[in-house]
């Protein structure tokens, strides 16, 4: 059976990372084997955190997992791409089935990453929207829930 690979990034803000992995597993019932969190430089303690607490929340879904941590350049838009692409091909070429979330990135990496994600024919792009960004700093079961939309762009936008 194919290990579900789960791919995240930090952004400006830490609950992005969290609430959106909480949804899939949630919402999809997708909980993974392996998580990648890219981090980019000048995030490392949110990654440090974010690991911790990724560790906690996954292990309540019956699998404490511990983030694969890697560092990208916010700048470098081609070589942060590449790192993503990277990972994707590697775990696609294994045959697992691979997520990309991509709620908590900036703009241009998520950008970078869409790219790749298209082109390597990844099985999930996960976006949580939410619709009132009052509840963005709270954890994804204290958002009201008509208030909040997590969908998977591969099945909703690229059928």
């Amino acid at each position: 059976m194919p290990d579900r690979v789960y791919i995240t990034m930090t952004g400006v803000s830490r609950w992005p990372v969290l609430n959106a992995l909480w949804a899939a597993i949630c919402c999809r019932e997708y909980v993974p084997d392996r998580i990648y969190l890219f981090v980019t430089k000048g995030r490392e303690n949110d990654a440090q955190s974010l690991a911790h607490w990724i560790g906690v929340l996954t292990e309540y879904y019956g699998k404490r997992l511990e983030a694969v941590i890697k560092e990208i350049e916010e700048g470098d838009f081609a070589s942060s791409g590449r790192k993503i692409t990277a990972v994707m091909e590697e775990e696609r070429a294994a045959g697992n089935e691979v997520a990309i979330d991509i709620t908590p990135g900036r703009k241009a990496i998520i950008s970078s990453a869409l790219i790749s994600a298209w082109q390597k024919q990844v099985d999930h792009v996960y976006y949580l929207y939410l619709e009132d960004m009052r509840n963005s700093a709270n954890p994804y079961p204290m958002i009201p829930f008509h208030l909040q939309h997590f969908v998977d762009l591969k099945e909703e936008v690229w059928k």
